[in-house]
Parts: structure tokens; C-alpha cells; sequence
């Protein structure tokens, strides 16, 4: 251990034993705005001033900078209101800051609108502002001059509440003349209520954009965020959850909204290399409730198997919000195109480098051993960053003793707590200690050639600006600068030029064309945006656009991929075809390509099937995307696509090729959910298919072959059995009830099931049940999802049930409740017959464990009880699969008893994005999990063992929340008190060492 961290710890020790003194742990008060600004540290050769604080601002969550620079400030005064946005709440405000002096301090402040619920963005537009108020999204403007606002107009409705950590957030203008925002994970479903004839759009883990002056315009984005939205220069965003501090957001859902043939079961990335929760270098000491935590801990029978450094908790990213790309000139070049995230529990801000990685971006840690900014004030809680017109960053300081939401803090701590406000707010500036004197803004009065001029700014806050500004007024004669503005020296500068001609209706198809040659591939990329409403149309965009297939820049074929699907040309599926050789590892390219090819897969399939050096390799990337190609041309239907497909696959050799393997897989599951899947097609082909199908059937008997030899690598066995799923059933049943014993390795037994779960027949349950007393836990979880898909089995299980083959307390709550339930009437009410009294009374079973927390407890027992039964959906130590929330993060939050409800009442407080799921296929089968992935075209399922099942929209007759968490109840029948007991002395020890 090094110095500092040792005295890091001895502090926090010290803090411990302090609090350990008292009967009652007490919280350090909160500092003056020069007390705490003297607890800050940042960086050498940086400084943090004071910008406003209380009473001039409260509880600030959102700021922004208006054309003029004054700041509106949303003051969220009602957090946190028990964890929710409901309720009828008034107290939230915007307030208007104004530096009139010049010196840096904005002394001025107006109440600019109050009356509101939980205000948590703004956004200047058109001399007024909009304003996230959900369930609302308004637009207040000051008519006559007073600073308050007196016009108030409602533009969309419907936004969720539920969670108030989930509320619209993040108003922001993009380049491309689009206004953007965060949803949260449950967004809800939105109405216009300037054009109430338009359609409703759910926004469940979506997020959103629109044109504020067209109304009914606004169309969900691909979301994956909690609170922050942030764009680099160049218009790629990221956003971040509480434990997931940076995110790419990779796909663009209008992309994807054009092919409803495709399924895509991830939209953002968590591109940090060091951890989406990564470990954070905190200098504030631990709160009193988390040393009053420890305390227990420390005094608890166990203590003594730990050394005193695992008494302390560790800092780790819980509250990721607010990322900014730093897009100015004011700090070092080294920071330009850096991220900040705020972390408001550990009281700093972290920074990440950005580096291009393919399609996307990796994010590395800029600061080693150190934060950018870190407080040893408990009070700072950083909520919101802003980069201002002077190219500093801007920090929303929700300063409180506590920022948890309440849903989160154990029961007994927070009696102890005061969560509500105590009337304090500030912001602080963080810029280089320089003498340097900034530009102050007056753009409301600047001509719009004054405006043209400001698109050439090194800070982008300059360029937005005045592009809004400039989009806004409408101002044609700005063409001749504009056009210029086309060839100026900078690359970005250039794209904001082309931007705002789109904006002003000025764009010709030769600005365009000199973007798609430009020497920047930022340019080139930009470019090929602004050409897709034309490519259909104009040949010599078409022409310069597919010369851009073997552009050197991933970033370039990127976006090629996503806009050739514009043109039904020829040659713009020849185009997606040279992409695909370039890029067929990347999945990200992968799904690019596909979002383009609704109509020319099965054209590409052939010629890439057909293209001796491409199907000669056998890597996984390259069969991924024949698999994933066959899929989309099969889906359809049509019998002229799926016979191009299987002619591909005669073959005069005695063994089948992987490519050929990959196509088949393919067609299977493209053809899974339709009338006619792949399984049933052998035994009643159509008679145009009759002679391509017989052809194909060899490739089963040789999947059979690989399946049942245990000679063979358990990698090939899992591949051929997962084939089998769209074999004939005749043939491929009895081989996977084969696979179905004791002896036969537990992931290929996983493979069989799922692979049975495939076929339509009666047999299926017969197989399945036949083994049930033989399955371990993961197995019957798996056999169970198989069973309850389709209403016929769902017969088979219950006549199980009631010959006593199946205990009915063998069955999860969740699963009883979903039988009791089931939209068939039949079944529902022979299930409500024979489940009766099985619906579980958690509190009675929390009450019976409950003296398991005095239970001496052994470590390395619980390390094996959670391997055994908790590491199907969780992760530590190396053992288990990532399905539900990162433990990590969430174990230092928890106190035994805390634990205790977590384990055998998971549903009691359920985070929204970790709901257990049902989705009803139009075919009749039903699936269940937490909603993983959602666009335009599907929707992606999660279950335990991180089995996915990514459904398209069009086969889906209805989506249901279950208000079960994804967590199963019910483990009481599968833990003793002993074995809880061990578990949670584990998940403690893990807690206090991460």
C-alpha cells in the first residue's frame, strides 16, 4: 500500500472509530460557498470560482446558457419526494441568473417561472425556453419584458413519473437542427398536445427528438440513458445511468425504424476500458450513515476475519449523471474532446479520454490515482456540467447532506436522515488559472452575418448558437457567407455551414458533393447525413457516396452503411456489399449494413455466399454475419427469397461448410416466428422449395452426427444441437431428449432445451418433463420458459402438476402468478384450482428468516450458496453472468438486513430496469425477461443465464409488465437459514472490500 492511500485509509478508519464513539453517528454541517470552495482539488493550473449560489439559487439540477448569457437554472425543490415523481407537486422553479457587473459572479436573479413539478432541463428557443416538466414538455416565454414568464404552452404530455431519478431530462441542440433529450429507462407514452390526432409514442428505454416549431414531429431516439445527454463535435452522443458512467449511443433509431424485418438486441455501448462502475479516487470522508453501516459491520461476530482496510467501503461510480464532451479552446489542448461525468455520492467529477475505436469509441482514464475534481466536503453534490461561453465548465451543486433517492437507503438508516432539502444550491465555474478575459455574448442583437462569423468558433457553445439562431430567424440572404462558410479551414466549421443551409432549406446538391470529397473524414461523414433525402433521386450523389465503400475511415463506412439504404440503386447494394467485406467483424457495422438491406439481402447473401475468398475463412465475425444476413432475407417470407437462400446451400462435398452451417441458422431464425417456421417446412415444403429443401436436410444428419458424439468439442456439440432447433422434429427430437441427463455436460443440456423450445409439437413437454427430477436449478428455469411458451404445453405442465410430477412448490411466485394469470381462460382457471393458496406471503417469510442475520455465518459457504444460485443473473469475483444490476455498485449501499429483503422479496422495490417482461408473440408463444434492448424494429428479452430472445415488433401481439422483479422469489425453498445466512456474510465481505 502506498503513502497516500494508506492515509487515505487511516482517515477513513479514524472517521469509523469516531463515529463508533457516539450512540447516534453524526454528519458533518454543511460549509459556507468559501468553505467549500476551499475543499475543492482540481488539477494544477486549474481554479474553481463561485458563479451563484443561495438563496439566489436552490436545489439546482439543469442550467443553461441563453444567446445572451444569462443562465436558467431548474430548481428541483421537491427532491426526493420518496423516490417518485408523482404527486401534486408545485415547488419546482426556473430561475434566471444575470452577471451584470462583469465580474464573473452572476449577483442578479429572477424567478423567472414557479408553479412547476420537477423541472430537470431547459433550453433557450426563440426568445423563451424549453422546459422538461413532467409529465409535460413546455415552452414559457417573458411577452413583456418583466423576467417572468407569462406565455406558457403544453407541447407534448405523457411522460413517466414513476421514478423520479427517470424523469425527461437533457434538453439539447444538435447539429443536424434537431432538438434531443433523455427518457429515462421508462419513458412513458407521449402525446402532442398541439396536434392531438398524432399517433402516440411509447419511449420505454428510448429517448427522443423534435422540432419545437413543428408540432406532432417528435419521434423516439435510441436511448440507454438515465440523467445526461452529451454530443462530441462531430454529433455522436453519449449519455450514462447511476452505474454506467459513459455510453456510446451506437445505433441511430431512425436507422433502424426502416427495417422492421430486423432485430438488434443493443443500441449504446459502455465503452469505458476501466469499468462502466469503475473505481473512483474519493477524498470526502464516508458519510455518517455509511460509517454508521460500517460501525455494524465492524462490530458484528464476524468482524474479526477481516483485516481493517476491508472495514472501509470503497469508491466506485453510484451516481454517474450529467456527461459533457469538452468541446472549447479554454483548457489545455490535451482536454479538448475529454469527457466529464458527475459521480454527487463520492463528491467529484471523473474524466475519460476518447479514442476512436471502429464504429464507436473507447473511453480510458484520463487522471491516474486522482479525479479532475473532488471535494472533501460531503455536502458537494455535483448534479449537472455545462461548458459555457467562455470555454469553462459550469457545475450544478445540488448541495445537500444526502443525495440517495430513498428507495435506495435502508429503512432504519433513513429514519435517521434528513432527505429533503435544506434551502442551499450553487454553481461553480472550473476554469485555468489565467488571466485570459472571456467573450461575453450578446447574440440576440448580432446580425445574422455576425451569427455566419460565430459558426467559425473554437467553442462549440459559440457554433450551436448561432446555428440555432440562425435556423431560428430563418434569415435567407446569409446564403452567400454560408456557402462560403463551405470551404473555410476548419473541418467542423465547414459541417456547421452545410447544417445550416439544411436548416434555412439553402442546401444544393453541389455543396454536398464538394462535403462527400472533402479531406476531413468528419466532412465526408456529415456529408453523407445531409445526402440521404437526395440519393434516390441524384446519381452523381449516388456516385460519390458509393466510392465511399473503401473510404479509410471506419467512422466513414459507418455512416455509408446506414445511408446507402436511401437508394434502391444497384450499386448501392454493391456498395453495402464491400462494407460488409471491410467490416464483417464489427457487429456494429454488421447491423449498419443490415439496417440498409431490407430490400437487398437476399442479392447480398448470394453474392457474398458466391464469393470464393470471402466464405473461405471461417471466423466467428464472418459467419455472425451470414447467420444474421440469412435471417433478414428469409424473414419476409417470400418463397423467390428463401429459395435463393437454400439453393446456396447444395453442396457436392460429403461435409457440410460452416458458412453453409451459418446460412442454415439463418434461415432458421428467420423463419421462427412466422406461419411457416423452418422445422415445419421439411415435412410440407411448397413445391417450388420441394427440391431445395430435400437437399438441405443433409445438414442435419450430420448436426445429429456432431450432437450425440461426446468425442467431439463441446463447442461443436452446442452448435449442432442449437441447430437441431430447425430440423425436422421426428429426427431431431429424440437426439436432444437424449442430450437431457445427469451425464451430459450442463451447457449443452442448456442448448437442447432451448433447441426443443423451437419445435411446435406436443412432444416437446413429453421430452422436457420426462427429466424433470434430474434438472438442476438453471435447467428447470430453462425447461419452465420452454413449457410455458406455448398454451398447449402450459396443459402438459399442469397435468403434470396434478400427477404430482411436477411439485407445484417447486414453481418460482412468479412463475404461479403468471399461470393464475394467463390470458387463456381455460388455463387460468384450472391453474387458479391448482395453485390455490400458493400465492406467497413475503412478509411471513422474511419474518421466519429474519434470525438468520444473527446466525454465526462462514464466507467461503456463501461464496458457494451465491454460485449456486445466484450466479445465473449476477456477477462477482469472476463467477456468474452479468443479466441484473452490477452488485458491485450496489453492495455498498446494503446492510444485512437490507439484504435479507433483497434475496426473498426482490419485487418489494424493483429497479424500472430490472421488471420481469411478458411478450405474447401473434403466433401465440410467450417469452419473458427484463427488457434489455428496444428500437424501432424489436425488442430484446433477458432471462437468467443471459439467454436472449430479440422479437420483432411485427410479431408481437401484446408487451405486459409484470411489476415482479427479473430476480425470482421463492429461493427460501431452495436456501436454509444457514445457507441465507452464509450468503449474505459473503455478499457483505465483497461489499466492504470493493
Amino acid at each position: 500500500m502506498d503513502r497516500a492511500r494508506g492515509a487515505f485509509i487511516g482517515l477513513l478508519l479514524s472517521c469509523v472509530f469516531a463515529s463508533a464513539l457516539a450512540a447516534e453517528p453524526s454528519a458533518p454541517g454543511p460549509l459556507s460557498p468559501r468553505g467549500e470552495r476551499a475543499a475543492f482539488r482540481v488539477p494544477s493550473g486549474f481554479k474553481v470560482e463561485l458563479v451563484a449560489c443561495e438563496p439566489d439559487v436552490v436545489d439546482p439540477v439543469a442550467m443553461a446558457f441563453d444567446e445572451d448569457g444569462r443562465i436558467y437554472v431548474c430548481e428541483m425543490r421537491g427532491y426526493p419526494n420518496a423516490g417518485v415523481g408523482t404527486g401534486d407537486i408545485s415547488s419546482g422553479r426556473i430561475r434566471l441568473l444575470e452577471d451584470r457587473d462583469g465580474d464573473g459572479f452572476y449577483e442578479t436573479s429572477t424567478l423567472f417561472a414557479d408553479n412547476l413539478r420537477f423541472p430537470t432541463s431547459v433550453m433557450p428557443w426563440k426568445g423563451g425556453v424549453l422546459v422538461a416538466n413532467s409529465p409535460e414538455l413546455i415552452y414559457l416565454k417573458d411577452t413583456k419584458g418583466t423576467g417572468h414568464a407569462d406565455e406558457r404552452r403544453t407541447l407534448y404530455t405523457g411522460f413517466e413519473l414513476a421514478n423520479i431519478q427517470h424523469l425527461l431530462n437533457s434538453l439539447q441542440w444538435g447539429m443536424d437542427n434537431w432538438v434531443y433529450a433523455c427518457a429515462g429507462s421508462n419513458g412513458g407514452t407521449i402525446r402532442s398536445a398541439e396536434k392531438p390526432d398524432t399517433p402516440p409514442i411509447t419511449l420505454r428505454n428510448r429517448g427522443l427528438r423534435f422540432h419545437p416549431d413543428q408540432p406532432g414531429s417528435l419521434e423516439p431516439t435510441s436511448g440507454g440513458g438515465q440523467y445526461g445527454l452529451a454530443a462530441d463535435e462531430w454529433g455522436q452522443w453519449f449519455t450514462a445511468t447511476n452505474s454506467q458512467h459513459l455510453r456510446h449511443i451506437v445505433l441511430p433509431d431512425h436507422y433502424l425504424r426502416r427495417n422492421p424485418l430486423l432485430p438488434v438486441s443493443a443500441v449504446t455501448l459502455d465503452i469505458p476500458d476501466h469499468g462502466a462502475a469503475c473505481e473512483v479516487h474519493r477524498i470526502s470522508p464516508f458519510e455518517a450513515w455509511r460509517v454508521e453501516r460500517t460501525t455494524r459491520r465492524r462490530e458484528g461476530p464476524d468482524a474479526q476475519r477481516f483485516p481493517s482496510t476491508e472495514l472501509v467501503p470503497g469508491g466506485y461510480i453510484t451516481s454517474a449523471c450529467s456527461p459533457v464532451v469538452y468541446t472549447a479552446d479554454r483548457f489545455p489542448e490535451a482536454y479538448r474532446g475529454n469527457t466529464f461525468v458527475c459521480d454527487p455520492a463520492n463528491n467529484l467529477l471523473h474524466r475519460d479520454l476518447l479514442e476512436p475505436h471502429g464504429a464507436t469509441f473507447v473511453a480510458k482514464r484520463a487522471d491516474a490515482e486522482r479525479e479532475f475534481l473532488a471535494s472533501t466536503d460531503n455536502w458537494f453534490r455535483p448534479v449537472w456540467i455545462s461548458l459555457g461561453p467562455d470555454g469553462a465548465l459550469y457545475v450544478l451543486d445540488f448541495y445537500r447532506e444526502v443525495i440517495e433517492t430513498p428507495l435506495s437507503l435502508p429503512d432504519d438508516i433513513k429514519k435517521k436522515l434528513n432527505l429533503e432539502s435544506r434551502g442551499r444550491g450553487r454553481i461553480w465555474r472550473v476554469r485555468p488559472d489565467d488571466t485570459a478575459q472571456a467573450k461575453r455574448p450578446v447574440l440576440s442583437r448580432a446580425t445574422s452575418a455576425q451569427l455566419v462569423r460565430h459558426l467559425t468558433d473554437a467553442n462549440a457553445w459559440w457554433r450551436l448558437t448561432a446555428q440555432r439562431l440562425l435556423v431560428e430567424r430563418q434569415d435567407r440572404g446569409v446564403e452567400p457567407a454560408l456557402r462560403k462558410g463551405t470551404k473555410c479551414a476548419t473541418p467542423v466549421d465547414r459541417v456547421h455551414a452545410l447544417w445550416t443551409l439544411h436548416g434555412l432549406g439553402l442546401l444544393a446538391d453541389t455543396d454536398i458533393e464538394r462535403g462527400l470529397e472533402d479531406d476531413a473524414p468528419g466532412v465526408r461523414e456529415q456529408a453523407l447525413r445531409l445526402a440521404e433525402e437526395r440519393l434516390a433521386k441524384s446519381n452523381d450523389l449516388l456516385r460519390l457516396a458509393v466510392k465511399l465503400a473503401d473510404d479509410p475511415s471506419p467512422r466513414v463506412r459507418f455512416q455509408l452503411a446506414f445511408s446507402l439504404g436511401a437508394s434502391p440503386a444497384p450499386e448501392a447494394t454493391t456498395a453495402l456489399a464491400r462494407v460488409a467485406r471491410h467490416d464483417f467483424a464489427d457487429p456494429w457495422m454488421q447491423t449498419a449494413v443490415l439496417s440498409s438491406a431490407s430490400r437487398s439481402a437476399p442479392a447480398m447473401l448470394e453474392n457474398l455466399a458466391r464469393d470464393a475468398e470471402f466464405i473461405k475463412n471461417t471466423d466467428a465475425g464472418r459467419l455472425q454475419f451470414l447467420t444474421r444476413l440469412a435471417a433478414l432475407a428469409s424473414a419476409g417470407g417470400k418463397e423467390t427469397d428463401l429459395g435463393r437462400a437454400l439453393a446456396l446451400l447444395s453442396t457436392q462435398r460429403q461435409t457440410a461448410q460452416p458458412w453453409q452451417i451459418a446460412i442454415l441458422q439463418g434461415l432458421g431464425q428467420g423463419l421462427q416466428n412466422s406461419s411457416r417456421p423452418l422445422n415445419r417446412m421439411w415435412d410440407d415444403p411448397p413445391p417450388a422449395l420441394r427440391e431445395a429443401v430435400e437437399r438441405a436436410k443433409v445438414f442435419f444428419q450430420q448436426a445429429i452426427a456432431v450432437a450425440k458424439n461426446d468425442k467431439q468439442p463441446a463447442a461443436e456439440r452446442r452448435a449442432a444441437a442449437q441447430l437441431l432447433g430447425y430440423a425436422p422434429f421426428a429426427q431431431a427430437g429424440p437426439v436432444l431428449q437424449g442430450l437431457l441427463t445427469p451425464q451430459t455436460d450442463a451447457d449443452l443440456q442448456l442448448a437442447a432445451v432451448r433447441a426443443l423450445a423451437q419445435h411446435d409439437q406436443s412432444r416437446v413437454a413429453e421430452a422436457l418433463l420426462a427429466s424433470w427430477n434430474s434438472y438442476g436449478p438453471t435447467l428447470r428455469r430453462e425447461a419452465l420458459e420452454a413449457l410455458l411458451a406455448r398454451p398447449g404445453r402450459v396443459q402438459q405442465l399442469l397435468d403434470a402438476i396434478e400427477r404430482k410430477q411436477i411439485l407445484a412448490g417447486q414453481l418460482e411466485p412468479a412463475r404461479v402468478e403468471q399461470l393464475r394469470k394467463h390470458p387463456n381462460a381455460k388455463i387460468r382457471r384450472r391453474a387458479q384450482a391448482l395453485l390455490a393458496g400458493r400465492t406467497s406471503d413475503r412478509q411471513k417469510v422474511l419474518d421466519e428468516y429474519r434470525p438468520a442475520l444473527e446466525f454465526p455465518a462462514d464466507v467461503t459457504r456463501g461464496k458457494a450458496v451465491f454460485k449456486k444460485n445466484c450466479a445465473t443473473c449476477h456477477r462477482l469475483e469472476n463467477e456468474g453472468i452479468e443479466v441484473g444490476p452490477d452488485l458491485l455498485s450496489a453492495l455498498r449501499n446494503k446492510t444485512p438486513e437490507t439484504l435479507l429483503f433483497d434475496i426473498l422479496d426482490p419485487s418489494r422495490d424493483v429497479d424500472p430496469r430490472y421488471i420481469n417482461y411478458q411478450i405474447t408473440t401473434k403466433s401465440g408463444r410467450v417469452f419473458t425477461g427484463l427488457i434489455a434492448a428496444e428500437t424501432a424494429s424489436s425488442v430484446t428479452l433477458r432471462r437468467a443465464e443471459k439467454a436472449e430472445d430479440t422479437l420483432l415488433r411485427g410479431d408481437i401481439d401484446e408487451i405486459s409488465a409484470t411489476s415482479k422483479s427479473l430476480m425470482p422469489e421463492g429461493l427460501e425453498m431452495q436456501l436454509s437459514k444457514q445457507e441465507v445466512a452464509d450468503v449474505i456474510a459473503y455478499l457483505q465481505m465483497i461489499g466492504k472490500a470493493k
